[in-house]
């Protein structure tokens, strides 16, 4: 059962002009800093009307890709979801997750140990992966995290249940990103908030909180945060 639900809303006329620039409503979440995520999870053709569903539930994954600006995650091994928290997963000279194994992390974090030997693989990236429904379709153990972890050593991850949103044409999912250029919305899940409506303002350039009755309300509250420009 899905934990959280973002409505993204889009008049016909600023959605005729986003999808001629071909822009797509892209989503991010932070790990281990709630100001800076750092993958695109979803990368989403837009619609008048787009519904994200998901749960708090996580994955770990390993890969080869370089934790560099533009990289296209390619996941080589990962744990089952979900993964434990509170708890560490010890990536093996087989290339596969062995775990979970108790303490090392607290509740909350996931802890994966790179015992991938040297020889092998000086460096590998680490991240966790989350899935969700887009419009009732399934997308399934997307990154939303990488870390660049060496041989023998740890990565602690510890997700926010914070989600970045707003518009570009550049990245698809599961995108490295070093920075997000331009605006955008964070909208805060968590602390008794499950379900947020967000809709598109062309004046602003970003998603801003609407009422149930699709009523714009003042652009940041308690549970949206609309970010100055970033470039």
């Amino acid at each position: 059962m899905p934990d959280y639900r973002l409505q993204l809303l889009i008049d016909p006329a600023d959605l005729n002009v986003i999808r001629a620039a071909g822009q797509r409503i892209t989503l991010a979440k932070p790990v281990n800093s709630d100001s800076s995520p750092n993958v695109v999870w979803l990368s989403i053709d837009p619609f008048q009307s787009t519904e994200v569903q998901w749960a708090e539930e996580y994955g770990i994954y390993a890969s080869t890709t370089a934790v560099q600006q533009g990289a296209s995650i390619t996941k080589l091994s990962e744990t089952g979801v979900p993964a434990q928290d509170g708890a560490t997963y010890s990536f093996t000279a087989g290339a596969t997750f062995n775990g979970p194994f108790g303490g090392g992390v607290p509740r909350g974090t996931y802890g994966a140990q790179n015992d991938m030997p040297n020889s092998n693989y000086p460096m590998l990236t680490f991240g966790l992966t989350q899935s969700a429904l887009i419009n009732q379709k399934p997308v399934e153990r997307k990154p939303i995290s990488a870390t660049p972890v060496l041989a023998t050593q740890f990565a602690s991850m510890t997700p926010f249940t914070s989600v970045y949103i707003w518009l570009q044409s550049q990245f698809a999912s599961e995108t490295i990103i070093t920075k997000i250029v331009g605006r955008t919305s964070k909208a805060r899940f968590g602390g008794g908030v499950t379900d947020l409506s967000l809709k598109y303002d062309a004046g602003l350039g970003v998603f801003v909180p609407v009422s149930a009755a699709g009523k714009a309300v003042k652009a940041d509250h308690d549970s949206v945060e609309i970010s100055a420009p970033q470039f």
